[in-house]
């Protein structure tokens, strides 16, 4: 069920960045050290979503371990490491690991159908 929550939130993410001018795909299984990988330009990004049903959330939900697995694999892709922080439909997209909010703003219902992933 939660795996499902979280799923929902990266595509709606993806959607946000979509309307934003990125062209985005969700990670290969989606459980390595990033869940997407957007771009626009020459600019690169490779973003570890953690999402929450609570009204609030926190930026340690991200380990030292997976910060540093994070900012290995974007030097690998020549990508900006992010960390989208999801509460609810609101996002917090975050450069790690100088914790500067690069963007912020409301997620919204899915505009997409998406087949199931297995």
């Amino acid at each position: 069920m939660e795996y499902k929550y979280g799923r929902r939130k990266e595509l709606q993410l993806g959607e946000f960045l979509e309307r934003r001018g990125f062209k985005w795909r969700r990670t290969p299984g989606s459980r390595g050290p990033a869940d997407i990988i957007a771009g626009k330009g020459t600019r690169r990004l490779l973003i570890q979503v953690k999402s929450t049903r609570k009204d609030y959330t926190i930026s340690t939900k991200l380990s030292i371990d997976g910060e540093n697995d994070l900012i290995s694999e974007a030097k690998r892709f020549k990508a900006l490491p992010v960390l989208a922080l999801v509460s609810k439909n609101y996002v917090w997209l975050i450069s790690v690991p100088s914790g500067k909010v690069l963007k912020e703003g409301e997620l919204r219902l899915l505009k997409y159908d998406y087949p199931d992933e297995r």
